[in-house]
């Protein structure tokens, strides 16, 4: 099956918005465009291209990449060539970067237009320095995180692959720090040394560079206009700092919500969920929502999180189940069949934001956004 019959096939099986769901995910287009503005307002003097890679954090990658398509931006970042070529068949004219590995062969075909290809292996742009049509590409530098990235010991060959073959458009570099929210980290500082003086050998050769970046959301707090001219805006675009100094008052996008698809007493002594692990302390009433581990609501949250229901926080009680999780409404008055239930705030101050979710789960922010199934429907308003 051919790569545009896969694109059919998957487009076949989206579901129509106007169907019945018992969980929707809001999107608020007003907090990511606010977000962009803020960062835009404190950071005047670099540019900023919305990372949509993982299905946009969660958020849904084709709703937010129309809301972002009119915002005047040097590219849009998506992971994976199959990101690119979704967001095309999807209307979606700003310029793209593909940060992660794309296969040489697929490089060499394409014929996406205003896509720009990381080089994330001294092999990879080997492999592609032959190449009869032109490519733009962004060099991925390894500064010390010794992740992807080819080795400042191994610009000397990337210079002279890049010279021999005029199709090959160097339009940027770009590294990756590995410890950007920790605000003192000497690993950031290392990283940023290493940084500059691939920089300078890189556009000594290249003076007609248009990008360097190396910072991602966090990054921005250790970086200035002398570092880098465009920061690739993540997590902060949705509204989540990834550290705790950030200047900026961001709005999260997401929520979360579901309904009360049953209600019933228990007394004290019974046992609620897989495994018997939750104990009535007294006679109760519960309550489970149609959402579990496979919905987004992490395994972690079993007897440790909350929900709300009618402006009531309501534990979560026993295991969360894959797809079915039981609360305690008891303190919720007049609770019935139907209510709705709001399983992720996009209220920072609440105890069910993404960021608190993660805390009570002893994780970050992203692995919660990242595990919201793509098949559930998304509203943006």
């Amino acid at each position: 099956m051919n790569f545009g019959a896969i694109i059919r096939k998957v487009k076949s099986r989206v579901l129509p918005l106007n169907l019945p769901s018992l969980i929707t995910i809001y999107v608020d287009k007003s907090a990511i465009l606010d977000n962009l503005a803020a960062y835009r307002q404190a950071y005047p003097e670099l540019e900023f291209a919305p990372v949509l890679k993982s299905n946009t954090y969660g958020h849904s990658l084709v709703p937010v990449a129309r809301i972002l398509n009119s915002q005047r931006l040097p590219f849009l970042i998506v992971d994976s060539y199959y990101e690119a070529r979704l967001l095309r068949d999807n209307n979606i004219k700003t310029p793209i970067l593909i940060i992660g590995y794309v296969e040489p062969q697929i490089m060499l075909r394409s014929r996406l237009a205003k896509i720009s290809f990381c080089i994330t292996s001294l092999e990879q742009l080997q492999q592609i320095a032959g190449s009869s049509r032109k490519l733009n590409l962004h060099l991925k530098i390894d500064t010390g995180m010794h992740r992807q990235g080819v080795l400042i010991s191994q610009l000397e060959q990337v210079i002279q692959i890049l010279k021999d073959n005029n199709n090959l458009n160097l339009e940027g570099i770009s590294s990756h720090l590995s410890d950007a929210d920790n605000i003192e980290s000497k690993s950031v500082s290392k990283q940023l040394k290493n940084w500059t003086k691939a920089r300078d050998i890189m556009q000594q050769n290249f003076p007609t560079i248009t990008y360097s970046h190396i910072s991602a959301t966090a990054g921005v707090l250790h970086t200035d206009d002398n570092i880098h001219n465009l920061a690739r805006l993540g997590l902060g675009l949705y509204g989540i700092s990834p550290a705790d100094n950030t200047k900026i008052n961001l709005k999260p996008a997401l929520s979360m919500q579901t309904i009360i698809s049953g209600v019933k007493k228990i007394s004290k002594g019974d046992t609620v969920g897989y495994n018997n692990t939750f104990v009535a302390p007294r006679d109760m009433l519960i309550a489970i929502i149609p959402a579990g581990y496979a919905e987004g609501v992490d395994r972690r949250l079993s007897n440790r999180g909350q929900v709300e229901v009618n402006g009531i926080l309501c534990p979560i009680i026993g295991r969360v189940s894959m797809n079915i999780t039981t609360i305690d409404v008891s303190a919720v008055p007049a609770v019935k069949l139907g209510d709705t239930v709001t399983i992720i705030s996009d209220d920072n101050a609440s105890p069910i934001s993404i960021s608190n979710i993660a805390t009570t789960c002893q994780t970050i922010p992203y692995e919660i956004l990242v595990h919201i199934p793509a098949h559930l429907r998304r509203v943006i308003r």
